[in-house]
């Protein structure tokens, strides 16, 4: 609603006077203290202050998420919300809900509660706030209103004993000057475990809590590799700190699960553990294969819009490429994962263009977006290969998009950018028009035979193997592929 604010008498002294513990030096766009209860109810209690100014002539708006990575239902955890005025005037209270907004020139400030027991969906420990009695995730975006502006200085009171952890600049005792609200993840709890790792020019810490069947040294082991994989591939990242954080669960769930989000310089991995300790080394090395690689694309580029086909498809088909090339997975592996994509991707009753089907990621075009968008990237990949006689690869088109699209260069449409980039290439004309933009049927016959791999059909099901015979041109593309790492590894990282 757009209209004045009928005033209210003065209340909550306390609230005015939380207010004004923050110094903001730095002259952030708002003050936020974040207080988190676990006795009888799981939730915070957030205050919160706009930077003042006396000369503002725009309204300001406040509205709440209510749906984030499929998870709805985010404004039912709001206790009613308190808006005041610059001097601390009660000025309105309001019960959100996904549609309204409140929009005044006269808002200064706010407070309400946030519950934040987990979801029953386990799909959503990865990618929305929640506590527990041992500590949980903090995502500003869901818990803030939206709008308040990109910078913040926050304070977050926790129970005794917990400590919290976040790449945001500590400026004092529990208190950050967050430079983007959006990004913002604190990992909170009292029994997280630290471990320093070597990350290039960037400070990684790896924070883990629960007890796994690997070790914490494993896992740190893991991120250092996976890391100096992509750093190799990709360039340095211009971060000045890295977390990833690996948790369990904070509800029941089988075995093999797990939901990952890669936000800023944050990857949180929340997972269950596997029946035994070798798969669960396998199942952890695949999760870090694929959202460290999201540090650099698309957490590392200024691009912008439902670009997901890209950066998930490609990150799906990276991944696999860079489990080869380390020796953690076999190439039988690798064509294995493309064979059920093309499954998948044929039984789609209702096919979608990628850039289509991004659009619609949280409502049922999710599968169709890693599954389609992998085949597409491979498809990429073995034309480049074979146009190129080896030279110019997936991996090249990765670091030339990172290149020319990390800070400081200018804000750009995600699709428009990548699809001017593989333009570039002829090669890829075919597969940008009928698959990202077309919704035509997978056709990979002629580019799989140039490499030396053929598509055995069997009860109407697709398997990838190698040809029996490949020629030396073939033997050349399927090297590229890392069909021989194994040889040349010499059975390391296993």
């Amino acid at each position: 609603m757009s209209k004045r604010l009928r005033l209210f008498p003065p209340i909550f002294a306390a609230f005015v006077i939380s207010l004004q513990i923050f110094t903001n030096a730095r002259a952030q766009d708002i003050d936020v203290r974040l207080k988190i209860t676990v006795e009888s109810h799981v939730s915070a209690d957030i205050r919160g202050n706009f930077a003042l100014n006396n000369q503002r002539k725009i309204p300001r708006n406040l509205w709440f998420l209510d749906e984030y990575a499929g998870i709805s239902g985010l404004t039912n955890r709001l206790s009613i919300v308190y808006i005041y005025d610059n001097q601390g005037y009660l000025i309105a209270r309001k019960r959100f809900t996904a549609a309204e907004r409140v929009s005044s020139i006269e808002i200064g400030g706010f407070g309400y509660s946030v519950g934040l027991t987990p979801f029953a969906n386990a799909s959503a420990a990865a990618h929305v706030s929640w506590v527990n009695g041992d500590g949980g995730l903090l995502l500003l975006d869901d818990l803030l209103p939206q709008s308040v502006g990109k910078t913040a200085n926050v304070k977050i009171e926790m129970p005794a004993g917990w400590k919290v952890f976040t790449t945001e600049s500590e400026s004092g005792p529990n208190v950050f000057d967050v430079s983007d609200v959006e990004k913002a993840v604190f990992y909170i709890g009292s029994h997280i475990r630290e471990q320093q790792v070597r990350a290039g020019n960037s400070p990684l810490k790896l924070l883990i809590s629960g007890e796994w069947l690997f070790s914490d040294k494993d896992a740190a082991a893991m991120v250092e590799s996976i890391f100096g994989e992509y750093d190799r591939l990709f360039g340095r990242l211009p971060r000045s700190a890295l977390r990833v954080w690996i948790s369990k669960f904070p509800i029941p769930v089988g075995v093999g699960n797990w939901e990952a989000d890669s936000r800023g310089g944050s990857v949180t991995i929340v997972s269950s553990d596997m029946p035994f300790k070798a798969q669960s080394l396998q199942r952890l090395h695949e999760q870090l294969r694929h959202e460290i690689f999201h540090l650099w694309i698309p957490n590392g580029v200024n691009l912008s819009g439902n670009y997901d086909w890209f950066y998930e498809g490609f990150a799906l088909y990276q991944s696999l490429k860079t489990g080869v090339a380390v020796n953690r997975i076999r190439f039988d592996d690798f064509l294995d994962t493309l064979s059920r994509a093309y499954e998948i991707d044929s039984m789609q009753a209702k096919k979608l263009s990628l850039i289509d089907a991004s659009k619609n990621r949280w409502n049922g075009s999710n599968t169709q977006i890693y599954a389609r968008g992998m085949l597409v990237a491979f498809l990429c990949d073995l034309a480049l290969l074979e146009k190129s006689k080896g030279k110019i690869s997936v991996s090249s088109l990765l670091r030339e998009i990172f290149e020319r699209h990390r800070p400081p260069n200018p804000s750009r449409d995600g699709n428009s950018a990548i699809i001017a980039i593989l333009r570039e290439h002829r090669e890829l004309n075919a597969i940008v028009d009928s698959y990202i933009l077309g919704a035509e049927p997978i056709e990979w016959m002629a580019l799989i035979k140039s490499a030396g791999i053929e598509a055995d059909i069997n009860h109407q099901l697709t398997k990838l193997k190698v040809t029996a015979k490949p020629t030396g041109r073939q033997k050349d593309l399927l090297d590229k592929l890392g069909y021989n790492n194994w040889r040349k590894l010499s059975g390391s990282n296993r």
